[in-house]
């Protein structure tokens, strides 16, 4: 259900901010009037939205605006210093923190590896079964089950035996995903999944996040800061600007000039086509 549409004053920039929709029901997950500094700068301010189970939220704004601290709050690496975060109705940086993790998924935006490591594909996804059954363990037939289900659903099980270094910047996004997969998550967090890899990979990307929450009911948390490429399976948009939302309703809403304003600047519509053109550009 959307709140009444009453609009606020955003401190920051004087311009109007749109509506927010109501707190979902049972939320897996909830920001209450969070404020939180990283050093002393001020990262969140006085946040407040929730993740429902049937949500693929996309959650975008510009560089800086808090994107990646919401996920890092969410998997309780941060402390927010006022307000709480609830997940899966605890507390993420509390002592079930480990068992809270176990149930989210999460694949981190740059992530670094040393491509003449020698691990196979198939040794990467396994680390996924950590959650369950502990570093160091001896792999059981149920976390070979899973590590093959996950190399299926992303569309690389033939490649289950190359080694990292000889894939594609797609394949290695896919093989980590796949990684996160197999620790059969309720709560997927991708944290700008689609740097550095072409147009073609990018679209390969997000049609397989689509085909997971369409297929599978798996909630999707999506930071993106190129919302021209963000798939249409997106329910719901989050826009942050400064560590605030100004944004928080159906994603057909991330559209109007309004919205884009708070990421684009003065002249949104011509920043959205030029977005769009250089992906058209890009594509074969």
């Amino acid at each position: 259900m959307t709140a009444p549409a009453t609009s606020t004053e955003d401190a920051t920039t004087g311009a109007t901010a749109l509506p927010s929709v109501a707190a979902v029901a049972s939320p897996l997950c909830e920001f209450r009037s969070v404020d939180l500094r990283i050093a002393r700068q001020q990262a969140l301010r006085d946040l407040s939205f929730s993740i429902g189970g049937n949500d693929f939220l996309a959650l975008v704004g510009s560089n800086g605006s808090g994107k990646t601290t919401v996920i890092r709050s969410i998997l309780g690496f941060l402390r927010p210093q006022r307000g709480s975060v609830r997940v899966f109705g605890m507390d993420p940086t509390g002592p079930q923190r480990r068992q809270l993790r176990r149930r989210i998924g999460y694949v981190p935006q740059n992530l670094t590896m040393d491509m003449r490591m020698p691990i196979s594909v198939r040794d990467l996804v396994g680390i996924g079964r950590c959650a369950h059954s502990g570093a160091g363990r001896r792999l059981s037939a149920t976390d070979h089950a899973a590590i093959d289900a996950a190399l299926s659903a992303v569309g690389i099980k033939q490649l289950a035996a190359r080694p990292l270094g000889q894939l594609s910047g797609g394949e290695r996004q896919k093989a980590q995903i796949a990684r996160a997969l197999c620790q059969e998550p309720e709560l997927l967090l991708l944290d700008e999944p689609t740097n550095n890899l072409d147009a073609a990979a990018q679209c390969e990307c997000l049609d397989l996040l689509s085909r997971l929450y369409e297929e599978r009911q798996l909630p999707i948390v999506l930071v993106m800061h190129d919302i021209a490429a963000l798939p249409a399976a997106c329910t719901r948009a989050l826009v942050l600007q400064h560590g605030h939302a100004v944004y928080d309703g159906p994603f057909a809403g991330l559209y109007q000039e309004d919205v884009l304003r708070y990421i684009y600047g003065p002249h949104p519509l011509a920043g959205l086509r030029a977005m769009r053109q250089a992906i058209d550009d890009e594509l074969p």
